[in-house]
């Protein structure tokens, strides 16, 4: 199991985001994005680029004009970035999202573009020259006057420059935490606490397109209700929950240097203009097949007293099953929790004894073969895969 670091640094201004009346179109909101997996030199990842994708579009529903890149080398991620720099205008909110390898040498992190040599021995300044400085983005954000940096670097933990003789490049575990001044307005939420590895996915089952971290923290950005302690508070809560399921720790820890409640939804918009400035390649998502059903009976039609829709979780589509309501059921019922959430969307099922149990219920209208985890939003996602982890 590929286990990878999700590192989220949001660096942002308290005065805007309040709570207050000021509109959204007061100031500008614009993005750059960039997720790299296919890298020459060390391990490929496998999913830098979807989280770099989900993230794009959750932005863009929170009135960000995105610039998208994937699989950036050095030279593609400073031009791109560069441009983008020039975008920035005096109180604007900018976002910065990495995913990929990145590396902590002398105290300071670094991004990996996909072209960057594996150095030798202990050439430290060889790689530096080769890399992305994150301390250098911020700063060069910060001197074009942005009122709001949100700068989310989601990197590989395990030093991808070490070897087995002990020598590496870096530190042995990846990022090294940023050193925050009391008073510089910035929240920190590391998708696992110190010392812990966290998780890409679940196994090698877990067909979500996105990590442990990514699938738990955005739909949480994109409800207005919540401020970014609650967002933080509640991400740990679901990604332990989710590693829990198959025994291992991981608890995201927060740092908070804001003044104020920041609603980071609140106030956002999504006008014809959110759309990337550099177009997205054409590169279709990947399909993953779900298992095949098994032939196991079904369950008796759900009981009026749970519910009137034929569902035994009515609202698996708008909230996070727990473990603790799904471990009293039987193989059978969590097989039916678990394809009703796929009979919602309108799959058709091969399988005859489905087939006979979801037609019954008027809701049930099939209209695709299609049982891929990426047709499904981020709730129905993760309860699959709970759901899953409790059937094997």
């Amino acid at each position: 199991m590929k286990l990878t670091a999700r590192i989220v640094i949001l660096s942002l201004s308290a005065l805007w985001w309040f709570g207050l009346s000021t509109p959204a179109s007061a100031q500008s909101r614009i993005a750059f994005v960039v997720g790299n997996d296919r890298y020459e030199s060390v391990g490929s990842l496998q999913k830098a680029v979807n989280d770099a994708r989900s993230v794009a579009q959750s932005l863009q529903k929170l009135g960000f004009e995105v610039v998208l890149t994937e699989n950036a080398t050095r030279r593609t991620f400073n031009s791109r970035f560069s441009a983008f720099e020039n975008r920035i205008r005096s109180g604007d909110t900018v976002f910065l999202f990495f995913a990929g390898h990145g590396v902590e040498l002398d105290g300071a992190n670094y991004l990996i573009p996909v072209d960057a040599p594996k150095p030798t021995g202990s050439q430290q300044s060889e790689l530096k020259d080769e890399s992305i400085s994150t301390d250098a983005l911020i700063q060069r954000m910060k001197a074009r006057g942005a009122r709001t940096q949100i700068v989310v670097l989601d990197a590989c933990r395990e030093n991808p420059f070490s070897d087995n003789r002990g020598r590496s490049i870096g530190g042995r575990r990846g990022l090294a935490p940023i050193q925050l001044p009391s008073d510089s307005g910035v929240f920190v939420i590391y998708s696992a606490g110190v010392g812990e590895v966290a998780l890409d996915r679940l196994g090698d089952n877990d067909a979500d397109p996105n990590s442990v971290f990514t699938r738990s923290f955005l739909p949480l950005i994109e409800d207005p209700s919540r401020s970014l302690v609650t967002v933080a508070k509640e991400t740990r809560a679901r990604v332990k929950a989710l590693a829990g399921t198959i025994g291992q720790t991981q608890s995201p820890a927060y740092y908070d240097e804001v003044d104020g409640e920041i609603f980071l939804a609140r106030g956002a918009f999504t006008t014809s203009a959110a759309q990337p400035v550099i177009p997205k390649p054409a590169i279709q998502q990947p399909v993953v097949q779900l298992p095949p059903p098994s032939l196991a009976a079904l369950p008796p039609p759900p009981t009026e007293s749970r519910n009137t829709s034929g569902f035994l979780f009515p609202d698996s589509d708008r909230r996070y099953l727990r473990r603790e309501e799904l471990s009293g059921l039987l193989l059978s019922q969590l097989r039916i929790a678990r394809n009703e959430i796929f009979a919602r969307r309108g799959r058709h099922f091969r399988d005859q004894a489905l087939v006979a149990h979801f037609s019954r219920f008027s809701w049930y209208q099939p209209s695709h073969w299609n049982d891929s985890l990426a047709s499904l939003n981020a709730f129905e996602r993760a309860n699959v895969t709970l759901i899953q982890s409790l059937e094997r």
